[in-house]
């Protein structure tokens, strides 16, 4: 059986209720940067560098962006190190197959292991 595009928003929704619980758990309280974009905020972003391409899971409401409160209430200098990610990117990761997280992208395993992750550390998407 095919599912539907609101059924994997619904899916995507009650996945990021998870992980900003767990976020908050850890004592690293989040706040949503960025859930749903429109193609011109998606076409905006490609041209100023801060997204590398434009079929973008938060088109179609799958994706979405985090930032640690801590980060807004000090300096508001965000800081999306992937360390600083990593324990919330295993977590997405491991909740269910279909999600990714950003500190993935472009990594393989061994990098990994060896501390080594992708450029998007904020984002997490739903790939069902």
């Amino acid at each position: 059986m095919m599912t539907s595009h609101r059924a994997k928003q619904a899916i995507f929704a009650n996945y990021v209720a998870q992980l900003i619980s767990k976020a908050t758990e850890l004592g690293t309280p989040v706040v949503v940067l960025e859930w749903y974009r429109t193609e011109e905020r998606q076409k905006y972003l490609v041209s100023i560098g801060r997204s590398k391409k434009m079929n973008s899971k938060h088109i179609l409401g799958l994706a979405v962006d985090l930032c640690f409160l801590a980060d807004l209430q000090d300096d508001g200098a965000m800081n999306w190190t992937a360390d600083k990610y990593r324990h919330l990117g295993l977590f997405w990761e491991n909740l269910d197959p279909n999600n990714k997280w950003g500190g993935s992208f472009g990594v393989t395993p061994i990098d990994k292991e060896q501390g080594k992750y992708g450029w998007d550390a904020p984002h997490f998407e739903y790939n069902g």
